[in-house]
């Protein structure tokens, strides 16, 4: 969720940060006990997570030019 909320809030970098920890959180987690389910969702939440930390540092540095 946070990932997806991250995309279109891109200047509001909190969103996407949560999403890599979270995701990275429940990756660990799907690693551990694979009965706990959710992993397509951490990688969901990781991927989203980068891609819109991506897209801030892009926009950030297009900014300044």
């Amino acid at each position: 969720m946070l990932g997806i909320i991250g995309i279109p809030l891109c200047f509001m970098f909190v969103p996407s940060i949560l999403a890599v920890v979270f995701g990275g959180i429940g990756m660990g987690r799907a690693n551990e006990s694979p009965e706990v389910g959710g992993r397509g969702r951490a990688i969901a939440g990781l991927a989203l997570g980068c891609v819109s930390l991506a897209f801030m540092v892009f926009a950030v540095a297009v900014g300044r030019r």
